[in-house]
C-alpha cells in the first residue's frame, strides 16, 4: 500500500509546493496520517472486505482512531503544536481533499482483496 500512499501524497505536495512550503509540509504530513487511518481499517482482515465487517467489533481500533484524529487536529490547529512542529492550519476544503485522496487506499485494497478471493477460489 506504500505506492498508492506515495502517489497520493506527492500529488497533493506538487499542487501546493510552489505557493507555500509550510502548507505543503502540513498537507503532506496530514495526508500520510489520514492514509494510515484508512489503512488500519483495511488491515483488519487479509481477504474479507472492509464493508463486510462491523466497524465497532474492534473497540480498541475504534478508540484509537478517535485518539489519532484528535491528535492530528491538535498538531494542525493548536498554536503551540504548530510552533513546535512547524505546521499551519488547514481549511475545511483542504481537509476534504486530503480525506478523499487518502480514502482511495480503501478502493486499492478492496481490489487487491477481491483479486485474492478470486484466485483463492480457483480449484487447482
Amino acid at each position: 500500500m506504500a505506492v498508492p500512499m506515495m502517489i497520493g501524497t506527492l500529488f497533493l505536495f506538487k499542487g501546493y509546493f510552489v505557493n507555500d512550503i509550510a502548507k505543503t509540509w502540513t498537507i503532506s504530513l496530514t495526508t500520510l496520517a489520514v492514509f494510515q487511518w484508512f489503512n488500519a481499517w483495511n488491515c483488519r482482515h487479509e481477504s474479507k472486505s472492509i464493508f463486510q465487517m462491523n466497524p465497532f467489533s474492534n473497540k480498541f481500533l475504534a478508540g484509537a482512531m478517535f485518539v489519532v484524529i484528535f491528535l492530528q487536529l491538535l498538531v494542525v490547529h493548536n498554536p503551540l503544536m504548530q510552533k513546535l512542529l512547524r505546521t499551519v492550519p488547514l481549511e475545511l476544503s483542504e481537509w476534504l481533499v486530503i480525506i478523499l485522496i487518502a480514502a482511495s487506499i480503501v478502493l486499492v485494497e478492496e481490489i487487491r482483496k477481491f483479486s485474492y478471493r478470486r484466485i483463492a477460489s480457483i480449484p487447482i
